[in-house]
């Protein structure tokens, strides 16, 4: 997970001098620990912009780790609040491959800095919850 970190924030640096918004954060939930990282592909007119996220999380326990890839819609405006929400639909692997859903809150804190809180299940069985901190380029 050491050298994934860089990895992915080299790879979100890239992606925003394409024009691209592109996020990078960390979290903390309920099964363990990790980063996420992503990028907008297309806006869509008073709803959102769509685009993929990856998630990587290190178990809290002797559990494994969890590596994820999913289309996200994001940046859904809650009127008369700073606050958007979001939605992704992806695959993850821990023990064996899994689909899962995750969505969530977004909110602002200083600059591109922002707080997130999200839910996620999946089709193992597995739910979870937590809050993390995300930078937005």
């Amino acid at each position: 997970m050491r050298t994934s970190l860089p990895l992915t924030v080299l790879t979100v640096a890239a992606l925003s001098q394409a024009g691209a918004t592109s996020w990078v954060g960390g979290n903390a939930g309920t099964t363990g620990f990790g980063v996420h990282a992503g990028t907008s592909l297309v806006r869509l007119p008073f709803i959102g912009a769509l685009g993929v996220e990856g998630n990587v999380e290190k178990s809290w326990n002797a559990a494994p780790n969890r590596y994820a890839l999913g289309v996200t819609l994001r940046d859904l405006n809650l009127p008369l609040t700073k606050v958007d929400a979001f939605a992704t639909l992806g695959a993850e692997y821990r023990n064996k491959a899994s689909l899962y859903a995750e969505g969530g809150l977004r909110g602002p804190l200083l600059g591109p800095a922002g707080w997130r809180l999200f839910a996620r299940g999946n089709t193992a069985g597995q739910f979870g919850a937590g809050a993390g901190l995300e930078l937005r380029f």
